[in-house]
């Protein structure tokens, strides 16, 4: 019997698929991805003086970002560093490291940082176990859990801690573009403090959707992002998905006729999780690894496939866009998804300004691109099928008002609890408001 195979249970058959069809979760195969990891592999290793050391991944849904960042991570926990991962989904981010930091005393121990289930000043002896490190230490030291320090200075003694080991500390903020603005200053200039200005080994690691680039990163108070390394997630080539849809299947003893591969690579485009997910439906629908994955169950793949990133990327990211976006996008599907600024300004009735403003927003968050002629053309992120499904019970008439008014780009932060975008102009003093 086939090692991939799995016996039967009374819940059902566990899959045996090499494909991992969820958000973040790290493929058996990273593929596309090799220049960008070995740079920013690079860029830790040579320490704080090198502008790689403090980074930041920008990419559409589905781009990689969350894997990427996962796999540098182990990268630097098997290199010995103390890594602290933590996403900015939700507020208290600060509150969430020091957390986080407190709680890193019992997984290395060779640092002496305080425990976090003890709320009282200790004393104890420890010992080192940290990567490559170990032995024992006969000093005994003393902490106090509940001492008045902020974010900068638990930053700061994490750092000089692991400094005198010879190691690095890794911070990893995941869903960046959701941060609080409040926030987003203040870790901004604690990092910038730390890192930039002391020299200390505490790297940095961010991730976010595209929109970042006219929101978060026009800040004029966040020079600590603007400084960062900014990297855009690339497409996948079809060369990448070819070799990511065949490596896992042969290496799980499954097989694929060259038909199929061909039609399934064909049909991943650019995106890393249709990937995952197109090779996880043709696996299932072969019954593979005992049957062959031919052209009919690579064609089934394709079609449930599109369903489900329509579902989990399309559409959520149609639903992120304000109104306004919403009806350029949609006359760009009535248009036959390409038009220029002049079409679709004339069709919704509103300044070619207005219009040719909104269509670079849209372009920089990967919702457009660009063709010649100044042209724009529907991505693959928001595909036209799902703006006019989105779109089938609006009254047909154009939702974007008439005006001649120049128009000031919103903030539009997302701020999860009050379940809204910031109304605030682009780069406002303070927090974020919703109305």
């Amino acid at each position: 019997m086939l090692d991939m195979m799995v016996s039967d249970s009374p819940l059902g058959r566990a899959s045996s698929s090499p494909f991992s069809p969820g958000f973040g979760w790290t493929p058996r195969s990273l593929v596309g991805r090799d220049d960008l990891l070995f740079d920013l592999g690079s860029g830790l290793v040579t320490g704080p003086s090198d502008s790689r050391y403090t980074s930041i991944l920008m990419g559409v849904r589905g781009s990689g970002k969350t894997v990427a960042l996962n796999e540098i991570e182990d990268r630097a926990c098997a290199d010995g560093w103390v890594v602290l991962s933590l996403d900015a989904s939700s507020p208290g981010l600060p509150e969430r490291i020091m957390r986080t930091i407190a709680g890193a005393g019992e997984r290395y121990e060779g640092l002496g940082l305080p425990h976090a289930a003890s709320g009282k000043s200790v004393q104890r002896s420890f010992g080192i176990r940290l990567g490559v490190l170990e032995g024992n230490l006969s000093t005994t030291e003393s902490y106090d859990l509940h001492s008045p320090t902020g974010l900068r200075e638990q930053l700061t003694h994490l750092a000089e801690a692991a400094d005198r080991q010879g190691i690095g500390v890794l911070l990893t903020v995941d869903e960046l573009h959701g941060i609080d603005r409040g926030e987003a200053r203040r870790l901004s200039s604690d990092l910038q403090h730390i890192t930039k200005r002391a020299g200390m080994p505490l790297a940095f690691i961010g991730a976010g959707l595209l929109e970042m680039k006219h929101t978060l990163m026009r800040d004029t108070k966040l020079t600590f992002f603007h400084r960062c390394e900014h990297y855009e997630m690339a497409p996948l080539t079809l060369a990448d998905a070819t070799k990511g849809l065949a490596g896992p299947i042969r290496g799980a003893n499954g097989r694929i006729t060259d038909e199929a591969l061909a039609k399934a690579a064909r049909s991943v485009g650019n995106s890393p999780y249709r990937l995952q997910v197109i090779g996880h439906q043709a696996w299932t629908a072969a019954d593979a690894p005992i049957g062959v994955i031919d052209r009919a169950a690579a064609d089934l793949a394709v079609e449930v496939a599109e369903g489900i990133v329509d579902n989990n990327i399309g559409i959520p990211a149609w639903h992120d866009l304000s109104d306004s976006e919403q009806s350029i996008l949609e006359a760009m599907a009535h248009l036959g998804g390409h038009a220029t600024v002049g079409s679709i300004a004339a069709r919704l009735r509103i300044t070619r300004k207005h219009t040719g403003n909104t269509l670079r927003r849209l372009n920089l968050s990967g919702y457009l691109e660009q063709g010649s002629q100044r042209e724009f053309r529907l991505s693959e992120l928001v595909p036209e099928r799902v703006i006019l499904n989105e779109t089938r019970f609006s009254s047909g008439l154009p939702r974007e008002r008439d005006s001649r008014k120049p128009v000031t780009p919103r903030c539009r932060n997302w701020m999860p609890r009050a379940k809204a975008y910031c109304v605030l102009s682009t780069g406002h003093a303070g927090r974020c408001r919703s109305r």
